[in-house]
């Protein structure tokens, strides 16, 4: 969607949240040409859709992306046994962190992170300002706050299949295998570094 890569493209720096309801691999795969250069997380709301079918070389582009020490993949949702009932999250936000932790920029509408939202459905996605980009915000780290990790769940999809691999090539499954393996020796370090927090 060309609102959403002209939000991309005017705020290129600074950590990018980015809130969905569904994902894809192609949509991982658009979000890191798009976001190469920059920490992202990804809070997604359903994760048993959109994630089963895709293509060999979007998948090795998601788990390469996914593989980097500064981009999460978060889940968050509710099942019925809560006493508030079932729910996900549905939001569909675009947001840039400053520095300091405020939201530079927050991009909010219908569009999620699959290439029919972001390519071919009639979404609308509109940049919040003052007290509405603050409410956003506060809303997109406090889902983060209160998920599940799932960046190792969504590689383990990504990982392209030996039968779909067979005869092109192994290079896409050996970076993402080297990039995993760095990804969670920093993330071991840090953890032994620091303290455990509790959610």
């Amino acid at each position: 969607m060309a609102r959403i890569e002209r939000f991309m493209a005017d705020y290129p720096a600074g950590h990018l949240h980015v809130v969905t309801g569904y994902t894809s691999m192609a949509g991982l795969a658009w979000l890191a040409r798009k976001a190469a250069k920059r920490p992202v997380t990804v809070v997604v709301g359903d994760l048993r859709t959109g994630m089963a079918n895709f293509e060999v070389r979007d998948a090795a582009e998601a788990a390469e992306f996914i593989s980097r020490t500064d981009v999460r993949i978060l889940n968050w949702y509710r099942t019925d046994k809560n006493k508030k009932g079932a729910a996900i999250a549905h939001s569909k936000v675009f947001a840039v962190e400053g520095p300091e932790g405020r939201p530079i920029a927050v991009l909010a509408g219908s569009a999620n992170l699959t290439m029919a939202g972001l390519k071919a459905n009639v979404e609308t996605m509109v940049e919040a300002v003052q007290q509405d980009r603050d409410a956003a915000f506060k809303q997109v780290t406090w889902l983060e706050r209160q998920r599940w990790d799932v960046t190792e769940r969504v590689m383990e999809k990504a990982r392209p299949k030996e039968k779909e691999t067979a005869g092109a090539g192994c290079m896409p499954a050996l970076v993402s295998a080297a990039l995993t393996l760095a990804r969670f020796a920093v993330l071991r370090q840090t953890q032994t570094d620091s303290k455990p927090r509790t959610l």
